[in-house]
């Protein structure tokens, strides 16, 4: 009988300690709060107020081939070679956006600055289903508004150039012309912003279906990539352990890693192409000339709309020492800059619920950038 008795209190007492651990990992990841808000915002599907009912349905289709995660993965043989399998991930994530620009060619009968935004909104609906999906990989966390902050360049630009184009203006500018170089420019834009995201987009599923641990001596990554599946693996485990703090500020030195991988190897060829030198050094003489007060990019905005906004969000300003983002150290600064920054404001439970809130708000195409009239 005192057997018994011991025996019972010893399961009784591992299993509330088990319980507790779980409790302590669920609150390190606010599932339950991401659950409800999609939920609440399940409206937006339905939403007219920026767009036609016939192009809220289109967004919708974008927005379920954006949230088809699985498939990403579904042929993919983890018991082969890493590197395969990440090739094998890479590829479904391109036929995911080839699919998309097809889909928005016939739907906008080939407009070209209407299949730039298409494919910015399944980029934003691609970061927060894999943030919702795969939230111990940090990096969507903030990418997703980095990548909204495009969006808003997007838009700025093509808006300008369709002014132009109603008033009949087509200023030369080098070899080209003001109204090419815009759109050019936000081609090139967009093209980086999906190399990034099927880059990062892979390496976050390979995180979760074979582990850091596995993947952090991978030669053929760079050592930005390997040093960050390397505090991945640390952080995860001190989740196990239920430290959120200490997870959560690993996860960050993780996410910076491979902030400047992407920086480096994924976006610097981007930045060297001469239309987005131009820009950038249009960028550095406003930086410079209104004291990093006025800038066309660097500044990131922790929301879904800094103009409708700008009493609700997080601005995440450019670094002093930045002005130049054709410099890959100069932009690995910003990102730097941006995920500490980040985890600071999702220490907070409003905060935490702020950040999920918009990001999800975003991966709906509910009041984000948009200008209907261009075309």
């Amino acid at each position: 009988m005192r057997f018994f008795t011991f025996s019972t209190l010893f399961w009784v007492v591992l299993f509330l300690t088990n319980c507790k651990k779980e409790e302590t990992i669920v609150s390190c990841i606010p599932t339950e709060q991401r659950n409800a808000i999609v939920q609440s915002l399940e409206k937006f599907t339905q939403d007219t107020s920026q767009y036609s009912h016939a192009e809220r349905q289109f967004l919708n289709e974008i927005r379920a081939i954006a949230n088809d995660i699985d498939a990403l993965s579904s042929n993919v043989n983890t018991s082969g070679s890493i590197q395969a399998s990440y090739n094998q991930i890479v590829a479904n994530f391109v036929a995911h956006a080839e699919l998309v620009e097809q889909k928005a060619a016939v739907f906008y009968n080939n407009s070209p600055a209407k299949i730039v935004l298409t494919k910015n909104a399944f980029v934003l609906m691609s970061y927060d289903a894999l943030q919702r999906k795969y939230p111990e990989f940090m990096w969507t966390q903030l990418g997703i508004f980095a990548a909204n902050e495009v969006r808003n360049g997007l838009v700025m630009a093509l808006m300008m150039r369709q002014i132009l184009v109603n008033n009949n203006v087509d200023l030369p500018l080098g070899a080209s012309t003001v109204n090419n170089t815009l759109l050019a420019t936000s081609q090139v834009l967009i093209e980086g912003q999906l190399n990034v995201l099927t880059d990062i987009g892979s390496l976050g599923i390979l995180n979760k279906k074979i582990g850091a641990k596995h993947i952090k001596t991978e030669t053929w990554l760079t050592p930005e990539a390997r040093e960050g599946f390397r505090l991945q693996e640390l952080a995860e485990q001190a989740l196990q352990q239920g430290n959120c703090a200490s997870y959560q500020d690993l996860q960050t030195q993780a996410a910076i890693q491979f902030g400047a991988h992407e920086q480096v190897y994924i976006l610097q060829p981007m930045w060297d192409q001469p239309t987005m030198k131009i820009f950038a050094d249009l960028n550095k003489i406003v930086i410079d000339l209104f004291q990093h007060k006025i800038v066309f990019f660097g500044d990131i905005f922790i929301g879904t709309n800094k103009t409708t906004e700008a009493n609700k969000g997080y601005m995440v300003k450019i670094p002093a020492a930045v002005n130049d983002l054709s410099n890959a150290n100069q932009r690995v600064k910003v990102a730097i800059n941006g995920f500490n920054t980040l985890n600071s404001i999702r220490k907070t439970s409003a905060g935490s619920y702020w950040i999920d809130y918009s990001q999800i708000k975003i991966g709906y195409a509910h009041d984000t950038y948009n200008v209907p009239w261009i075309k």
